[in-house]
């Protein structure tokens, strides 16, 4: 089966754009891609049809009046915003996709539904009870997930489990990070905790600070943003800036602390070490939801928050003790049942808007 899909990324963070690198590698898949801004090529090397569309905010259109409970998250007016939809329009007239793929934009998702096209909604964690979601996922010919059915919430089941599709990321597909035993320690030393940190945001400083001087038998090093704020480092912390290569960090940890982004998440999985999550602020809850799902299903020790009071020590000794390729097993599929499912998705969305 061959498809011709237009993938919708949207471009806060980089997961978005890094979904859509899954899928112009499969076979079968003919891609185009629209987003924010111009290609990224370090990100979707392997798209070769991509949209650059004008961004949605700025001088050139008024943000008008949108309040929480409307049925839209954002709606601006303007010439901004009417070049960006017409150019998603005339992108989608020159390569006649069969589906749409939203990823992830309920006005995106009404615009390509009313414009003719079959749509596949993303559908993330979070509490997305809002009208707003509750319209996409209604006007929606099919639903997709980048997780595992079992971190579903049984309440979007009882709702929409006849159009929903849940695409596991293979495993095979981070072999730059693949499983490798920890780093020996020399005789004496103290334990590693490598903290991963989101790309979209960052941890105040205060709060590592915190954790690394609550539990100094361990050293901390920190591998992305951090929200510098005049604290003081403890000795035992290490602020490492951004790295080309943070998996090589990231295998040597003895307790690996990551935030609960869903790509964040896939590349602690994939560094085969004991995982301690802590999520970051998003709309919806989005991430604590993940990881609360991660806690239940599969044991994967979680705080709800960097401000949360903890027993560091105790935490990461709990931590440590955890078997290291359980998020791996519990988050994982193969690159063949994540084929099978992005053709399970697309056939439903098509039968779904001919129905």
């Amino acid at each position: 089966m061959s498809w011709k899909v237009a993938y919708y990324a949207h471009h806060f963070g980089t997961g978005h754009l890094r979904h859509a690198q899954r899928l112009a590698q499969l076979e079968g898949i003919e891609l185009q891609v629209a987003s924010t801004g111009a290609l990224r090529h370090d990100l979707v090397p392997a798209v070769r049809d991509y949209v650059a569309l004008p961004p949605d905010a700025g001088p050139a259109q008024n943000p008008g009046k949108m309040r929480p409970g409307d049925h839209l998250h954002y709606a601006p007016v303007g010439q901004g915003i009417q070049r960006r939809f017409t150019a998603l329009n005339h992108a989608w007239a020159r390569f006649a996709p069969d589906v749409v793929m939203v990823d992830v934009s309920v006005e995106v998702a009404l615009f390509a539904r009313l414009s003719g096209y079959p749509v596949a909604f993303r559908r993330m964690p979070g509490d997305r009870q809002d009208p707003a979601h509750r319209l996409a996922y209604a006007i929606s010919d099919g639903l997709f997930g980048y997780f595992p059915e079992a971190l579903e919430d049984p309440a979007h089941l009882a709702a929409y489990r006849g159009k929903s599709h849940y695409l596991p990321v293979p495993g095979t597909l981070h072999a730059a990070v693949a499983a490798a035993p920890g780093t020996p320690r020399p005789p004496g030393s103290r334990r590693r905790v490598v903290v991963q940190t989101s790309l979209a945001s960052a941890i105040p400083l205060r709060h590592l600070a915190a954790a690394a001087a609550g539990s100094r038998n361990w050293t901390w090093e920190v591998a992305g943003a951090v929200e510098r704020d005049g604290t003081p480092l403890p000795e035992n912390l290490t602020l490492l800036g951004v790295l080309a290569d943070p998996a090589r960090t990231m295998r040597g940890a003895d307790v690996l602390v990551s935030s609960a982004g869903h790509n964040a998440v896939a590349a602690a999985a994939a560094c085969n070490r004991p995982v301690l999550l802590v999520p970051e602020e998003r709309p919806h809850g989005e991430q604590l939801h993940f990881a609360r799902a991660l806690e239940r299903a599969a044991g994967i020790p979680m705080l709800e928050s960097w401000a949360a009071a903890a027993d560091w020590p105790a935490l990461l000794q709990r931590t440590a003790g955890s078997a290291p390729g359980a998020l791996a097993a519990c988050l994982f599929g193969t690159r063949e049942g994540f084929t099978a499912g992005i053709n399970a998705l697309l056939a439903t969305c098509i039968q779904g808007a001919r129905s």
